[in-house]
């Protein structure tokens, strides 16, 4: 991989030829698994096979299918959850290979015993989607007729890139025997048939196809929505849509993804070809119950070319959402090539505990890959609002469009100086990161109206002080010397160490960017709100409409009522502009978790819990506890 390309996919401009590198690679990726499952299952024991035929059998189908038409190959193998179901199954095989003789036996015996307690399946029933996607092929191809035995899952058979067919039994596993053709599939199952003509528009006789996304516009490529693979392998780690809903929405899908790649086509090219180049499938998800504003949104190294999406609210929202899924994609490939990130180092037990950074999108510590993904990703999102605020259909969506543009400059900003300061990116990675933040610090010049820009730096402070407060704590030294310099009334001036101790089950939705996101883009809406709205919520929402005096009394209030509430310490922060913020302020929102610490050290000695506000002045008072300039350190821990 050459500097120039690294940089050219950083800086968000790979060009055809650069995508092209990437999805050669990947389609190279996917026949080396196959080879090496081949192999591979070669080794095993005949019982291992269960009821199918040699994984031989069905490669031998595929070279046929190759011979007579390679572009079928093409289609058929580019279905993302191959990918996903070889990585799984070659995973599984190296496991029950690296046992001695007689465990591989008793191992092999236990993988195929058919059980309902369970979401794996048989080791024969994994082993014999080689002959489904033999059978794929075949269709594809036209090297048909052919029959082949294919096991069914609750009565289903997957065909990849076609759909599944079913049910046809009522076993949680079982097999049906299948009759292939050049038109189509039948499939005899114990209880039932059913048939499918690959070509035909809709859904066929216990039939459930992938659907066609092209037919509205030409800009959106060979694209398929994908809500009938089986769940094992079309897994995003996300509630997945049922085919029946994704099926009724299909052409609301259809229309919306054809608006966003004529967006990127036309105001973003290069995100457009992007797309188009390395994305064939979209999984829907339900849409995020926190803010209907957002788009839920996925990909995964393992299926490559598809990404998970609940549908967006309009086309701009879409084509923001897919120009941050074809930079993980762009990123996954080209992790396959080069590795930008390197392990951790060793300690002196030779353990490696992974670092985890701060990510200014997320509210759980990430280590160094993940928050590379996201910095790359939201670099695309980034420029992406960059253009589109100044070609929004109306002053709404403008400000809207400056709010993101805004927010994510910053954040990017954050998460490319914490990446080139960790210490964890290989050479190649360090190339690819000076890249990125060349892009970042080219935009910072970039004017921004003053109240979108100003939401956006509140929202960042808020998340920033959160993401301390909930993942990091002072060690008990620095507890102790903070208690007793304040015990003794003196300006503490010493070191300080902190430690991760992330918490996850105090994370929970951030509401200060959706609130942001619904006053600048639907104004009304957020006033209708604010009517209903009580306590903390109704405090956030003064601040964001410029009534930030009362919420400042609000959260002062709280917290003489309930000084354990350290979001509301927060909250309070937060309701000062820059310019006049104090400096108990500004401690809470760069270092709050000197002041958990140094008031739980306090209230353990026996003193009665000091009011937090005034430890945050006190603490503000030694200017060698803030860091450098508004985000403080350390970024990771």
């Amino acid at each position: 991989m050459s500097a120039s390309l690294l940089r050219a996919i950083a800086s968000g401009a790979p060009g055809a030829a650069g995508l092209e590198r990437l999805a050669s690679a990947e389609r190279s990726m996917r026949m080396l698994l196959l080879r090496s499952l081949l192999e591979r299952v070669a080794q095993l024991p005949p019982e291992a096979l269960g009821a199918m035929a040699p994984a031989s059998e069905a490669w031998m189908m595929a070279v046929e299918a190759q011979r007579r038409s390679p572009s079928a190959v093409e289609a058929t193998i580019a279905d993302p959850f191959v990918r996903t179901w070889a990585t799984r199954l070659l995973g599984r095989l190296e496991d029950e290979l690296a046992s001695e003789p007689a465990e591989r036996t008793a191992r092999t015996a236990r993988a195929n015993k058919d059980t309902r307690d369970t979401n794996e399946p048989p080791l024969w029933v994994e082993i014999g989607q080689f002959h489904c996607l033999a059978a794929a092929l075949t269709v594809r191809a036209g090297s048909g007729p052919a029959t082949l035995r294919l096991p069914t899952t609750r009565g289903h058979v997957w065909l990849p890139s076609l759909g599944v067919a079913g049910p046809v039994d009522d076993e949680p596993y079982g097999v049906a025997e299948v009759e292939v053709s050049a038109e189509g599939v039948v499939l005899h199952g114990a209880g039932a048939t059913a048939e499918m003509t690959w070509r035909s528009a809709g859904p066929g006789r216990r039939w459930q196809p992938l659907l066609d996304m092209r037919a509205a516009s030409p800009t959106a490529g060979p694209l398929h929505l994908d809500a009938v693979t089986p769940p094992a392998y079309r897994d995003f780690g996300s509630v997945l849509l049922p085919a029946t809903s994704a099926s009724a929405a299909a052409d609301t899908w259809r229309t919306r993804l054809a608006e966003a790649t004529d967006l990127l086509e036309r105001s973003h090219p290069q995100t457009h070809r992007a797309f188009t180049t390395l994305v064939t499938t979209v999984v829907p998800l339900p849409p995020p119950s926190t803010d209907p504003m957002a788009v839920a949104s996925a990909s995964s190294q393992d299926a490559f070319g598809a990404v998970a999406l609940s549908l967006p609210p309009d086309p701009t929202q879409a084509a923001a959402a897919l120009a941050h899924e074809s930079r993980h994609q762009q990123l996954n490939a080209l992790l396959a090539l080069v590795p930008l990130i390197s392990g951790p180092d060793p300690d002196r037990d030779g353990q490696a505990d992974e670092p985890v950074f701060f990510a200014p999108w997320r509210s759980d510590p990430r280590p160094a890959l993940g928050l590379l993904h996201g910095t790359f990703a939201f670099a695309g999102v980034a420029d992406f609002w960059r253009t589109h605020r100044w070609e929004a259909a109306d002053e709404r969506e403008a400000a809207l469009a400056h709010f993101e543009f805004a927010l994510l400059r910053q954040q990017v900003g954050e998460g490319v100086r914490t990446l080139a300061s960790a210490g964890r990116l290989t050479a190649p990675g360090e190339t690819f990161v000076s890249a990125l933040a060349d892009v970042v610090d080219g935009w910072q010049d970039e004017e921004v109206p003053d109240l979108p820009a100003a939401l956006a730096r509140r929202v960042c402070a808020g998340r920033r002080a959160m993401w301390r407060l909930r993942h990091l704590v002072p060690d008990g030294v620095t507890d102790r010397l903070l208690a007793d310099a304040w015990r003794s009334g003196k300006v503490y001036g010493g070191p300080v160490r902190l430690l991760p101790r992330p918490r996850p089950e105090l994370v929970r939705p951030d509401s200060r960017g959706a609130l942001s996101r619904l006053f600048l883009s639907r104004p009304e809406v957020f006033a209708e709100d604010r009517r209903a709205a009580r306590g903390e919520t109704a405090a956030c929402m003064q601040v964001i409409a410029g009534e930030s005096a009362g919420a400042e009394r609000w959260f002062r209030d709280r917290i003489a009522r309930r000084p354990e509430d350290q979001e509301a310490w927060v909250g309070w922060a937060t309701t000062w502009e820059e310019h006049e913020r104090p400096p108990a302020a500004r401690l809470l929102l760069e270092r709050p978790e000197l002041v958990v610490g140094l008031r739980r050290t306090l209230r353990g000695s026996g003193a009665d819990g000091p009011d937090p506000l005034a430890l945050a002045g006190w603490l503000a008072e030694s200017g060698t506890l803030f860091g450098e300039g508004s985000s403080g350190v350390p970024d990771h821990v």
